[in-house]
């Protein structure tokens, strides 16, 4: 908190301090408010992650508070939620009796009450908004105010029997007084204006910034680029706002002046920056805060500044060259010559008089009166109450607050979700198998690891008992620049903490290569088409030309398109493979030369055979997958396509930098075929049969579509199998299809498997759709070990399920393996999809109806604002906020030492951003880890596991989140 009382000369340059040691305290101070920003990226590779990666350091329960205080945003959902959960069963008071009983408790008036039993009376009754006016105006009015009684136990009933609530109010608002005035928290000018004069500084400073930096960074839709953007952004700031034409605002008309006498100086960014904090008498050992607090002013975009200047290639086309401390220096440059304007001088914001908040009003009052009651505590008891024990009372009041409330029914909340997810299991484990195929496996499905497969994946286990499913990170360990044959550039398909050293590129095959140069003339045409068609849009002559002519010929495809979008759709796919054929491809991944680089990027041009072998194995290994393989092995990459949706990156592969995995798992499949590959494979203890087949894929988790590539080089012998891969795949999607229908509203009545697959289909062609699909808004619950722990298990699309085999790895190296990749992605989905539900607007970015695309970076509402950051209203609108739940298939001392050996880990664990479980792989014993060590043995059956003979028989007609249960298909053969 900046102290308003601070004497501006003390702000002023220390001579005996040289200007370097400044600047590194200033370059110190910057960095470390930069923490507190937003770390997304362009929306374009939108990539889940902590939303408070700032506080990651702390414990969970302290860090969402210091958060909500810092970004005022809330720490958990409302108390009013968890109360309407409570009254559906979705928390029992035996999830709050367990948390009370495992906080620490204290006697707080001798014999008579103790902080549980305080807490506890307090959370059962619900809800309970006292306003201590509205209680000393019905006392006033001869009011009984038998409505604060109505939810009283019995012993509290007779308690106050002989009690009236005005000589209970009485001692309430005698003994207890108003606390006293608090001065308002002044951090910078804006705030003292704001308080003394009501004048919002941001509204002064914000819009013309916001246009500044929007046009900066503008990747492609500004029909006129900022000019000498080359420069930086400071420098080509300086060279337009320094002209005599510069346009001038209220309160900024000394702009001009300013930046023209900084240009004149030649001051580069940090000395601008040190130069503002002198004028606005800023003292050094509160720069950093004075910063962040100035930064979080326009977080949106201070933190795209902050993405693209520490890693240029996320920018979408061109990577301009900008710096945090350019936009500081803009920003503070900007605050100075406003708070002068209006104050005279840039530091007599220090000196304005700010009035103390009014006296703490009767809420205390209120709490004691109502606390009084529930607990059965009457006037004559209150009075006679010494002082210490009065102020015990009073104090243990204080400390449960709403937020400490609210804390106690989350953790109560997750502890339910906890029991309903691990009893469920226990059982099933202790339950038979549930019947596959005899003898060798008809194939192997490895998917990724993202909760949205889990139900495609049960669905074809149901299909097809013959088939096993196998979960990976959906890169599958090759991490890789990738062009496809119509791509200008290449992008990295891997996670954004991975930097890819190998360059792939897709060409045509040799006797077409004559089709793909027609098509790259054709697609030339095309795209000069329609930019001149979007670029006259933007211009008075021709836009008007546009409207005129071009409008009405559209009206009759966007009709189609809405009326009939999955139509529409399937028209256009046929023109386009008509006018712009496809040629057949080939990946260039083997790299025979071992110094061979990209010349333009400086990557490796494709692969060794080693580097192949180790990327197979490092997925194969952990997996289990050592020898015994079926005749086909299928690798499915996903992503996602929908229409008109600019968080559609979100939608996609998060394990690939939020885009398609497609290219991943072709690539990993003609590795695996190699005949070099196999035979390394071998030394690696790893025996791929000879007869063994891998084939990649792709399936889209928003339209169900699976396409599988190179289909044409499966040996003759095997084109039966694949034949029966295919069927059952086509099967278990539309059964997924049918699956995912249940959440959307617009699917009514009851659909068949096929009215299922086509309800999805529409939507993500529909131009108009919100909610093409809700994305990961279901995940809670990671489950890492073989698959027999959980096939035939309904998950309700709610688990990360990832493939690992622990009595194969005696070293634990294949679990610090995965465990480093899905603890770090999965926890970061979870964290997001948490804050963006608990505070959609704080912590997400409200709802999509007013956003608008701004520069092919982000989105903002309306025409003019800061980026948005998080995720949608549309996107977790059914999730439920809980901190994800890992369920770990090894002992407990094998995945503590291995989390422990890595710092990142033992971050998330121990600060309680996760939570852990373990299975022994033998005893099937479960044990929870409560932190330090601390392992609690699961006790306890009151959660059921229901069994059904289908997953449709199950979910039908249910749109709500379901408890797990056992799919048998033995029982609709008994019946």
């Amino acid at each position: 908190m900046i102290n308003t009382n601070s004497d501006p000369k003390s702000a002023s340059k220390d001579p005996v301090q040289s200007a370097g040691n400044r600047t590194q305290t200033l370059s110190a101070a910057l960095d470390h408010a930069g923490h507190y920003l937003p770390a997304q990226g362009p929306i374009g590779v939108f990539v889940h992650h902590n939303t408070l990666h700032a506080f990651q350091h702390l414990p969970f329960e302290e860090a969402v508070v210091k958060a909500a205080h810092s970004f005022n945003t809330e720490p958990y959902l409302s108390e009013e939620v968890y109360q309407k959960e409570r009254a559906r069963g979705r928390i029992l008071d035996a999830d709050i009796d367990a948390i009370l009983e495992a906080e620490p408790d204290a006697e707080i008036l001798a014999g008579r009450l103790h902080r549980r039993s305080l807490r506890k009376a307090l959370l059962v009754p619900g809800v309970r908004r006292v306003n201590g006016r509205n209680i000393a105006w019905e006392i006033e009015e001869g009011r009984m105010l038998e409505h604060f009684r109505e939810d009283l136990d019995a012993t509290a009933r007779r308690a106050l029997a002989s009690d009236t609530p005005a000589a209970l109010w009485s001692i309430c608002s005698t003994r207890l007084q108003p606390g006293a005035a608090a001065k308002p928290t002044v951090d910078r000018p804006r705030d003292a204006l704001l308080i003394q004069r009501g004048l919002d500084l941001d509204e002064i400073v914000n819009p013309p910034l916001i246009r500044l930096v929007g046009g900066f960074l503008d990747q492609g839709i500004a029909y006129w680029p900022m000019p000498l953007r080359e420069l930086g952004l400071l420098k080509a700031t300086r060279s337009i706002l320094s002209q005599p034409v510069a346009i001038s605002r209220e309160y900024l008309s000394g702009l001009r002046a300013e930046f023209a006498s900084q240009q004149q100086e030649g001051l580069d960014a940090h000395q601008t920056v040190l130069k503002q904090l002198d004028r606005l008498g800023v003292p050094e050992h509160e720069w950093e805060h004075y910063l962040a607090s100035e930064l979080l002013g326009l977080p949106g975009w201070a933190g795209m500044i902050q993405c693209i200047e520490k890693d240029p290639s996320l920018a979408p086309h061109e990577a301009v060259p900008c710096s945090v401390m350019e936009f500081m220096a803009i920003r503070l440059t900007y605050t100075a010559i406003a708070v002068k304007e209006i104050l005279g001088s840039s530091c007599a914001w220090h000196g304005l008089k700010l009035p103390d908040r009014v006296p703490v009003s009767l809420a205390h009052q209120a709490r004691l009166f109502d606390a009084a009651q529930l607990l059965g505590l009457s006037s004559d008891t209150l009075r006679a109450l010494n002082a210490h024990e009065f102020t015990a009372l009073t104090h243990e009041l204080d400390l449960f607050n709403e937020t400490d409330r609210r804390r106690i029914l989350h953790l109560s909340y997750e502890r339910r979700h906890e029991r309903q997810i691990l009893i469920p299991l226990a059982r099933h484990r202790a339950l038979p198998p549930v019947p596959g195929g005899n003898g060798r496996l008809a194939a192997q499905v490895i998917f990724c690891i993202d909760e949205r497969e889990e139900s495609i994946r049960r669905a074809l286990e149901e299909v097809n008992p013959a088939i096993e499913t196998v979960g990976a990170a959906g890169f599958f360990g090759c991490a890789i620049n990738y062009a496809g044959i119509d791509d200008a550039t290449g992008v990295s398909l891997c996670p954004v903490v991975v930097k890819p050293a190998h360059s792939v590129r897709e060409t045509a095959v040799e006797p077409e290569r004559h089709l793909q140069e027609r098509r790259q003339a054709l697609r030339r045409v095309w795209a000069r088409f329609f930019r001149n068609g979007a670029i006259s849009t933007r211009t008075l002559v021709r836009g008007s030309l546009s409207t005129a002519f071009l409008g009405f010929f559209s009206l009759f495809p966007m009709s189609l398109r809405l009326l009939s979008p999955l139509r529409f759709a399937q028209w256009m796919k046929r023109l386009n493979e008509f006018f712009l054929p496809e040629p057949r491809t080939e990946l260039t991944f083997v790299r025979n030369d071992e110094a061979s680089r990209h010349a333009i990027t400086g990557l490796m041009n494709g692969f060794s055979y080693q580097e192949m072998a180790d990327r197979v194995a490092n997925v194969l290994g952990p997996a289990g997958m050592h020898r015994e393989l079926a005749r086909m092995v299928v690798i499915l990459g996903h992503g996602s396509t929908s229409l008109n949706n600019p968080f559609v990156s979100a939608y996609c592969c998060g394990a690939c930098g939020g885009r398609s995995g497609a290219p991943n798992a072709r690539l990993f499949a003609l590795m695996a075929n190699t005949p070099e590959v196999k035979t390394l494979l071998r030394i690696k203890g790893i025996i791929v049969p000879e007869d063994t087949w891998f084939v990649g894929g792709y399936h889209d988790t928003c339209n169900d579509n699976i396409d599988l590539y190179d289909t044409d080089k499966v040996p003759v012998d095997h084109r039966a199998d694949l034949e029966q891969v295919r069927r059952s795949l086509d099967k278990a999607r539309a059964m997924s299809a049918h699956e995912r229908t249940r959440r959307f509203e617009a699917a009514e009545g009851e659909l068949t498997t096929e009215e299922g697959l086509r309800h999805v289909q529409e939507r993500a062609e529909h131009l108009g759709e919100p909610r093409p699909e809700y994305g990961h808004c279901t995940n809670a619950v990671a489950v890492v070990g073989r698959r027999e722990t959980t096939r035939g298990m309904f998950l309700d699309r709610r688990a990360f399920l990832v493939s690992y085999d622990a009595p194969k790895d005696p070293e634990d190296k294949a679990l610090a393996a995965v465990l480093g990749a899905v603890i770090p992605v999965c926890g970061g989905i979870s964290l997001e999809y948490y804050f963006s539900t608990v505070d959609n607007e704080g912590y997400g970015c409200g709802t999509k109806l007013p956003h608008n695309i701004s520069g092919l970076l982000g989105v903002m509402n309306g025409y003019q604002g800061d980026l948005r950051t998080g995720l949608p209203l549309q996107t977790v609108e059914i999730h439920e906020p809980v901190r994800i739940l890992f369920v770990v298939e090894t002992s407990p001392e094998r995945v503590l030492k291995v989390i422990h050996a890595n710092p990142l880990l033992t971050e998330f664990l121990e600060n309680r951003w996760i939570r852990l479980a373990s299975i022994d792989p033998i005893t099937s014993k479960i044990l929870i880890y409560r932190g330090r060590g601390v392992w609690e043995p699961l006790v306890g059956d009151e959660e059921p596991l229901p069994i059904a003979a289908s997953s449709r028989a199950y979910y039908q007609g249910r749109s709500e989140h379901l408890p797990l249960a056992r799919i048998d298909p033995g029982l609709k053969q008994a019946a």
